[in-house]
């Protein structure tokens, strides 16, 4: 078997895994979430039909235009309803968070441009600051790696190097969830007042370039609404993103590296397999193919001799006679 069919085989094989992970997936989603949105749906009906009903002045078809405008924008609505007369969403952090969800690929999906020169302008972005993005993440990437390699290499139990890589590697895993989640989801939980698990889910979405939009920081808190404190909370926000987003890609390659190394050797077993029975089958087919040699053989020279025998007979009648 070539490589090239080995390599196809192996990628039909993940292609299928794939296909049932994301089937499985869907089916868990749609258990989870479709009746949830059914009820509030239902909810919003009868708070539209109440409302309707009980202020008559107001036309249905106004009100419907009305909340169709206001679907939107939804964060502006957040402003009017609060009396918020200073937007924010873009000043310069603002505009920061923005361009980092831009080169980053997380695209929160809150904040987008609305004018055509600055689609335009994003689109140009883009294409130069993504790979820039990706080489300078790669970077930090490899300057956390020396800080895990020199903690991979500690010596917290000498005597038994199996267990000692074990800690070392616990540590790491420790030390990336308390650093990288745990202490920024804390952070987001009182700033923010966001439930715990909320954060965490803020944190994994972010850092895995998920990027749904339906947490957002710096938008709704208001402990630190305005002000450079304000400013200064929102750019160590995206300095934690900068480096979370590279911890999470080293542990990622890591994952992934770990499961094409089982695949390859899985595939490498099955090969190794297949080619042993193979041998097997060939030996058993030449023994076969010498036995029925040696059968042909043997019946062959009975029949000579028998032959043989035969003619000696009629000769010696012959001389008799």
């Amino acid at each position: 078997m070539t490589a090239t069919m080995m390599e196809t085989r192996r990628l039909l094989v993940l292609l299928a895994v794939m296909t049932v992970y994301l089937c499985v997936g869907a089916a868990v989603f749609n258990a989870l979430e479709a009746g949830d949105e059914r009820g509030r749906k239902d909810e919003l009906e009868r708070s539209i039909s109440w409302f309707i009903s009980n202020y008559t002045c107001v036309d249905e078809s106004h009100l419907k235009r009305l909340l169709r405008q206001a679907s939107m924008d939804g964060e502006l609505v957040f402003y009017i309803i609060n009396n918020k007369t200073h937007l924010d969403r873009w000043d310069f952090s603002g505009s920061l968070g923005f361009a980092i969800s831009v080169v980053t690929t997380i695209g929160f999906g809150n904040l987008a441009p609305h004018t055509n020169p600055g689609k335009i302008m994003c689109v140009i972005y883009a294409f130069v600051g993504i790979p820039f993005m990706m080489v300078l993440l790669a970077g930090i990437g490899d300057m956390l790696m020396v800080a895990l390699k020199r903690i991979a290499n500690l010596k917290l139990c000498p005597k038994k190097r199996r267990v000692n890589r074990i800690l070392n590697m616990l540590v790491i895993i420790v030390l990336g969830i308390v650093v990288g989640f745990l202490v920024p989801a804390t952070v987001f939980h009182i700033i923010e007042d966001w439930h715990i698990l909320e954060a965490l889910y803020f944190c994994f979405t972010t850092l895995c370039t998920i990027g749904f939009g339906d947490y957002i920081i710096g938008i709704h808190e208001q402990r630190i609404s305005e002000g450079p404190l304000h400013e200064a909370y929102e750019v160590l926000a995206y300095i934690w993103i900068l480096f979370g987003l590279s911890y999470v890609s080293l542990i990622i390659k890591y994952i992934s590296d770990i499961l094409a190394s089982n695949a390859e050797l899985v595939e490498r077993k099955t090969v190794q397999r297949l080619e042993a029975e193979k041998r097997r089958l060939g030996s058993e087919l030449w023994k076969s193919g010498l036995r029925s040699a040696s059968i042909n053989s043997n019946k062959t020279t009975e029949s000579f001799a028998l032959e043989n025998e035969v003619n000696g007979v009629e000769l010696l009648s012959v001389n008799y006679i």
